[in-house]
């Protein structure tokens, strides 16, 4: 996150800075003209080429602030529903989750035995986070695979992600 912030300040910066810099130089470009005009006199080649090259930084920087500003917006949208899509992923998930386990009949201590797998949490701390025996969570374990009709850790995780891979492409899990 502060990294983020970071790049965020670090882009206000430098945006604040091209129009500091437009400002300076669409000034110095008004008030040279106007100076010019006022007095009637001519540019020199000199002259003329330091005025062209300040209106072309002028008008570089111009379209410099307008892209910045058009990317920085379109970099904020796509942000947001990158952070909408995975909100929506996650519940659609946790949803899948809680379906699962209703439909293979888990008691409580299976079901949390099974989250803290799908956390990847070894059998040792899952008994101590439980506060049983490695056995219990073992028999546990066991139960829930059989009720899941998988044979192992790999496969139980599996049919969640195979599951959430079809979330997050759109289809509807079963």
């Amino acid at each position: 996150m502060q990294n983020i912030v970071k790049n965020a300040q670090a882009l206000a910066i430098l945006l604040a800075g091209m129009v500091l810099s437009f400002l300076f130089f669409f000034q110095d470009v008004i008030v040279d003209l106007r100076d010019h005009f006022a007095s009637g006199q001519g540019y020199s080649d000199g002259e003329l080429i330091h005025l062209v090259f300040e209106a072309i930084a002028v008008v570089v920087l111009l379209f410099g602030i307008l892209a910045m500003r058009q990317y920085t917006a379109m970099l904020t949208a796509e942000n947001e529903r990158k952070k909408t899509q995975l909100s929506a992923l996650k519940e659609d998930f946790d949803d899948l989750i809680v379906r699962r386990f209703e439909q293979w009949g888990l008691t409580g201590a299976e079901r949390d035995v099974a989250l803290l797998l799908l956390r990847g949490l070894n059998t040792a701390d899952i008994a101590k986070m439980r506060s049983t025996s490695v056995g219990t969570v073992k028999v546990q374990s066991h139960n829930v695979f059989q009720k899941a009709g998988v044979t192992s850790r790999v496969e139980f995780m599996s049919l969640f992600m195979d599951e959430f891979i079809d979330v997050g492409l759109g289809s509807t899990p079963t």
